[in-house]
Formats: C-alpha cells, structure tokens, sequence
C-alpha cells in the first residue's frame, strides 16, 4: 500500500501523503519507516512536504513530522511543509511549531526556500 510518492525537483524531494489518514494512525510504524528511509536515501537533505490532502494532524501525525524535521536537522538540511489547510495549520500554530517549521503557501513558495538559502 502506497501511503505517500516523492518527485524529485532538481535536489529537492518532494513528498505527498497519498492516503493522509495514514499519517495518523499511531500504529503504522511502515509509513513512519518508509518516511525516515526516505529522508535518508536523498544525497541532498532537502525536503517538501505537502499536506494539502491532511486535514487533520493527530498527535502520532505530529510526532511523526517533528521526527521527519529532526532527522532532517540532524543532516543539516531543510524542510519545507506547504499547502496547510486552514485546521492543519491552525494546530501548528497553537502547538507554536510554526516556529519550528518553515510553512509555505504553495509549492511554488516552498521551492522559492530552498533557492534563497545557501548552499554549504
């Protein structure tokens, strides 16, 4: 079972969750698995991540993304989340993981990120 695709945008990979409430369920530790090897198989630590099929981020969703930008962090790298639905992004705010996420509108936006910071 598909629980997400990446696509690859120069050296950004760029991950959709194709079956968002996945993303919630505390149990599936394959899709939290199969996000982290991911994460790691990319040469480039540069990621985005879409959510506009998430509408609704329980706390094994959050945990999961914090996990993601941790290990993200930990390379030195970047990640992007964008296309917040209005709930989604309400609950980041009030969690204050706005500030620990960088959030774009768009993917547009999000890639903008990743070429205005500079490269090591």
């Amino acid at each position: 079972m598909s629980y997400f695709s990446t696509r690859s945008e120069s050296d950004i990979l760029v991950i959709a969750f194709d079956n968002p409430g996945a993303l919630n369920d505390f149990r599936n530790s394959p899709l939290r698995d199969s996000l982290y090897e991911a994460l790691q198989a990319q040469t480039e630590a540069r990621f985005a991540v879409d959510l506009s099929k998430v509408d609704y981020l329980s706390s094994s969703g959050i945990a999961i993304l914090v996990g993601m930008k941790r290990r993200v962090d930990a390379r030195n790298g970047q990640m992007v989340v964008y296309h917040l639905q209005p709930i989604v992004r309400d609950l980041l705010t009030i969690m204050k993981l706005d500030r620990f996420f960088t959030i774009a509108d768009d993917e547009q936006r999000a890639l903008a990120v990743f070429r205005s910071l500079p490269t090591a």
